[in-house]
Order: structure tokens, then sequence, then C-alpha cells
């Protein structure tokens, strides 16, 4: 299994190791502890340009994923891209009880998920699935390490 790893951050400092091996984890809970993926970290600018670009929406959200289509079933699969917006992260946090480190995993799990297929959007018993799984990952990955410095 391989994590990419990038910040875009400059005013905000992560930890990357520890983002790494709790991506890594999230993929073992999930049942894919061969697959890979990209984790991207990035502030308002850049988030708002993906979301315009990729959903049609002019703001910043929270996390964006980006599967790949499969051709074939490899041996190692690739699952796709998640995209974070860490501003966002730490501002909304409060609005879900969270601490900005909770909220950083709440949703690079979110973001795995839909990688593997999961879509909230979908209906409301794909969303009560999908957050099912969410919290059976958080509890199995419990306690949150510390993500931001």
């Amino acid at each position: 299994m391989a994590i990419w790893f990038k910040t875009h951050l400059r005013r905000i400092v992560v930890r990357t190791a520890t983002i790494r091996r709790l991506t890594q984890l999230i993929l073992v809970e999930a049942g894919q502890p061969a697959a890979d993926l990209s984790l991207s970290l990035v502030g308002k600018t850049r988030m708002r340009t993906l979301n315009r670009q990729y959903r049609g929406r002019d703001y910043p959200t929270d996390v964006l994923a980006f599967p790949m289509e499969q051709i074939g079933s490899p041996a190692t699969v690739f699952l796709g891209d998640v995209v974070i917006c860490v501003p966002v992260a730490i501002g909304q946090a409060a609005r879900f009880e969270n601490t900005a480190d909770q909220e950083l995993l709440r949703l690079l799990i979110h973001g795995t998920l839909h990688l593997l297929g999961y879509d909230h959007e979908e209906s409301t018993r794909e969303a009560m699935r999908m957050q099912r799984k969410e919290r059976r990952i958080v509890k199995a990955l419990a306690p949150v390490p510390r993500l931001i410095l």
C-alpha cells in the first residue's frame, strides 16, 4: 500500500507521518489494505478552484474525492485522490463538535470512503450506510492523535 501525500499549506503545519499512517489504517479498516491513494492538503484558494472546475461550485469545500476508474483488476489498486481543505476543516470543526484533529480525520475517512464507492448524495439509505462506516472507522482509530501543530 502506498500513500502519495502532498501538502500545499503555508501557514498550517501538519504531522505528515501521522497522517500517512492514519490513512493506511483507514484503508485497512475499510477492507482495502493493499490499495493506494493520493492525499493532498490544500488551502481555500486551491480548493475553491478545484470545486469550481470539477463540481461547478464557486466556494471552497471541505473535501473532494476523485475516484480512479479501474481497468482490469491489478493486485494493487490505485483508488484515486483525496483533497482536503485544512482551513475549512478547522473552521467547521466546532459545528460537528470536533477538535480540528478529529475533523481532519473525519474528512480523511469521508474522502477515502468516496473513493471506495460510498456516496451519501445518492440516497438517504446510502448516506446512513456511509455514516455507519465512518463511525466504525473513527471508533477503531480512537483516540485521535495530534495532526495539526
